[in-house]
Parts: C-alpha cells; sequence; structure tokens
C-alpha cells in the first residue's frame, strides 16, 4: 500500500468497543499506544499498557500488549491482547441497576506505514461476560458470548509539531462499535496535547463524547496520557469523563 492510499485511509478511518446505559469507554476506544513520541535506541518488541476511564454512570479498568516479531516500529505481522472489567450503572423505573462486563480478545494483525504514518490492523476472537446485579426476574443474571472483532488504528504526523490518530473498532457480540479521533500539538517537546471526539454505540445504546488530551508523557520508562471531557448518551444522561493511562515498551 502506498503513501497516497495510506493516507486516504488515515482520512477514512476513525477507536474501539461496546457497552449498555451507563457504558464507560473501553480500552479499546480509549487507549492510545500506537503513540510515536518516544521509544528507545534498539528495536522494541512489547508494549505494555493499562488505564482506567470513567465517568458518573460507568468506569472500566484495563490492560493488555501488543507483540510484533520484526519490532513494534517495524512493518509487518503484530497481536494485540486485550482484558478489561468495568461497571455500568442504569435506572429501570425506579430501580437501579449494575452491569459488570468483562471483556478479553487475543487479534493478530498487519503494521503499515509510510514516512510518518502507521496504520494496525487487526481481527479476531473477543470474549465478552455480562452479570446482572441485582437479578432481573426476566432476564439470565449472567450472560457469556464468544464472537469476532476488528480493529483499526492510525498514526500520522503531517509536520514534525502535529499529530493524528484514531482508531475503530466492531465486534459482534451486541454489534458493538466505536470511533475516535483525536488531533495533538507538541507541547514543551513532552508530549501531545488537543482536542479528542469519540462515539460508541451497541444493541443497547450509544455514547458520544468531546474531550482534550494529553498524550504520551513521559516518565522514566512509562508513558503516560490523560484525557477529559464532556460526555451524552442516547438515555439522554450527560456529566464529565475521565481517563487516565499508561504504557511502557519492551
Amino acid at each position: 500500500m502506498r503513501s497516497g492510499a495510506l493516507r486516504a485511509y488515515c482520512v477514512a478511518v476513525a477507536v474501539v468497543t461496546c457497552g449498555t446505559g451507563g457504558r464507560a469507554q473501553t480500552p479499546d476506544e480509549t487507549a492510545q499506544p500506537a503513540s510515536e513520541l518516544s521509544g528507545g535506541a534498539k528495536p522494541e518488541h512489547f508494549l505494555f499498557y493499562s488505564g482506567f476511564d470513567i465517568w458518573r454512570f460507568g468506569g472500566a479498568g484495563y490492560g493488555g500488549l501488543y507483540a510484533a516479531p520484526e519490532g513494534l516500529n517495524n512493518d509487518g505481522f503484530i497481536v494485540r491482547l486485550f482484558v478489561s472489567n468495568g461497571r455500568e450503572r442504569y435506572d429501570a423505573g425506579s430501580k437501579h441497576f449494575n452491569t459488570d462486563i468483562l471483556r478479553s480478545s487475543l487479534a493478530p494483525g498487519w503494521r503499515l506505514s509510510e514516512g510518518s504514518f502507521e496504520a494496525r490492523l487487526f481481527a479476531g476472537l473477543e470474549l465478552e461476560s455480562r452479570t446482572l446485579v441485582p437479578d432481573l426476574p426476566a432476564a439470565a443474571s449472567s450472560i457469556t458470548h464468544i464472537g469476532a472483532r476488528i480493529a483499526a488504528e492510525t498514526w500520522w504526523e503531517p509536520k514534525p509539531e502535529i499529530m493524528l490518530a484514531s482508531s475503530f473498532s466492531a465486534t459482534t457480540n451486541a454489534n458493538a462499535w466505536s470511533v475516535r479521533a483525536a488531533a495533538g500539538w507538541r507541547a514543551f517537546e513532552q508530549a501531545w496535547a488537543g482536542p479528542e471526539i469519540l462515539a460508541s454505540g451497541d444493541t443497547y445504546s450509544k455514547q458520544y463524547r468531546i474531550g482534550a488530551h494529553l498524550t504520551g508523557f513521559r516518565l522514566s520508562v512509562f508513558e503516560w496520557s490523560l484525557a477529559a471531557g464532556y460526555v451524552q448518551d442516547s438515555f439522554h444522561r450527560s456529566g464529565i469523563y475521565g481517563r487516565i493511562s499508561v504504557l511502557t515498551r519492551q
């Protein structure tokens, strides 16, 4: 794939995953491991990441890794492992319910690059387990599904001081989907700072976010990312969301 096609893909593709009413964005949607702000002088083959995302109707903790036999910064085969555990809160009349959601996925993929543009494409299996608390008499208290997930991530630096990032994900579990797009400017050569927009949905609900992020602030061997902004869902609820994540390469 050459430069023109890759750049068209960067513009067209935009983050990741699913949930119900009180959904917090999940790691696929929120982690930003594609950052090329910094890296070691020798080839790095593993990227480990973790984080937490929260708003007043839900929260999720997550972690995972990327493994690339040829190196994280080289084109070729790459695999992504992802695990998250979260809780969503929603109302049914005068009653309040929580849904605990465990997700895990293993997805092989491929890295493509052209100049300062990078794309990562993945396809694999996902396991999702939902537990309702308290139980609803007419519904199963625990449901587990195994489905297929596809995902794409892009990172582009059209100029040394500007970055554009996007991600997309969809799964057959609850027909969930998610997209994210972000722009950033170098802040004192320490991190990327700028706006982000996110949207996600599934069989049960949709959620929209707009906010700001600080990506890739380096402390020792760790890179930290922060984000906050405004969120609204299809149940006409709104509020402030917050996200923090950290990654390291080896």
